[in-house]
């Protein structure tokens, strides 16, 4: 077949070789990616909310994907660094009146600079210590939201209006998020591909051998934080005008450990890992809310034990992947990928 890879490479220029998409069937597959994306309203009807949560997530999980995946940073404050991107959004357009088109970049550079400063611990700690840092980051940021900004309730956020245009309806966000979710996707793919991401990958293989090689770990750690927390604010910027309100319970330590579980089923260290880990985690979260009801009715006997049927079923979710595959979903498709290739050929 014309679009199938040979046996042997016969690229002849170093563009050919570097390219993200350097096949024809990997093209055309990217191609109908962005066609099924742009008729999702079409297809889902009144589901693309779920398509909307999804691509939230997804974004705020590339980020954590860059610090832990590719840089090998343990971070258990991620959805702090989500708060900080959905506050800063809601003073830009509540407080000083300025666009979302202005408050969504805004957004972005103050996360920026929070996570450089909170990854500057990184080069002294790693490990235990570097996540119970980053927990404590989490708290403190719960404890400023509940003291300062919401108090026990919720905060509302000014209706999303870019360049005059209102966003005010599921299909015309979808098309917004959809945008910023597959812009950060790319940029955050070829990001991995250069010396930046090199050096991010060395750091998390060796990180004293990446040392010794010129690599300045001081620099590449704060970056890595710094670019997670980025994209989280992007996430939070969406996610505070999308809901209209926010407060500390939407940026809570049980949504950082969300995020981690998107990347240990998504697959930890892959490009595709936390897209495919933030559909699978946010699709199960929509479903155990519409069956735990139905599970109580059923069983009466677990009483308020449904409550907690979300926890236990991740969980067990968790705990399958870590034992069966380790990998995630990414795994998962790349060995379906290679027994395509191969078949009927069995190695």
């Amino acid at each position: 077949m014309a679009y199938a890879r040979p046996c042997g490479d016969f690229k002849t220029s170093y563009a050919q070789d570097m390219a993200l998409l350097d096949i024809r069937l990997y093209r055309a597959g990217f191609w109908v990616l962005l066609a099924a994306l742009a008729l999702a309203p079409w297809i889902l009807g009144r589901w693309i909310y779920l398509l909307n949560d999804i691509a939230i997530f997804a974004i705020g999980a590339t980020g954590l994907s860059l610090v832990m995946g590719f840089a090998g940073q343990i971070s258990l404050g991620h959805a702090a660094f989500m708060a900080v991107g959905a506050y800063t959004s809601w003073f830009v357009t509540s407080q000083l009146r300025l666009p979302f088109g202005v408050a969504l970049p805004v957004s972005a550079l103050v996360a920026f600079a929070v996570g450089a400063v909170v990854g500057l611990p990184s080069l002294r700690i790693k490990g235990l210590y570097l996540a119970i840092a980053t927990l404590a980051f989490q708290f403190l940021v719960e404890y400023l939201i509940v003291q300062t900004v919401s108090g026990m309730g919720g905060t509302p956020v000014p209706p999303m209006d870019l360049f005059g245009v209102p966003v005010n309806t599921e299909v015309r966000f979808w098309y917004l998020a959809a945008a910023v979710w597959v812009l950060g996707a790319v940029f955050a793919t070829n990001l991995t591909r250069t010396r930046v991401g090199l050096a991010l990958m060395a750091v998390r293989d060796r990180d004293y051998a990446a040392q010794v090689l010129g690599v300045n770990l001081l620099y590449y750690k704060t970056l890595a934080f710094a670019l997670g927390a980025a994209y989280a604010g992007v996430a939070g910027s969406l996610f505070a005008h999308y809901n209209r309100v926010i407060g500390a319970e939407h940026f809570s330590l049980a949504q950082s450990i969300d995020f981690v579980a998107m990347l240990v089923i998504g697959g930890l260290g892959s490009v595709w890992g936390p897209h495919l880990g933030a559909a699978f985690v946010r699709i199960l979260t929509q479903l155990l809310k519409m069956w735990a009801p139905v599970l109580g009715a059923l069983l009466p006997v677990l009483g308020r034990a449904t409550t907690s049927v979300h926890d236990i079923v991740f969980g067990v979710v968790l705990i399958a992947f870590l034992i069966w595959e380790p990998g995630g979903l990414a795994t998962l498709l790349r060995k379906l990928k290679r027994y395509v290739d191969l078949w009927p050929f069995p190695h």
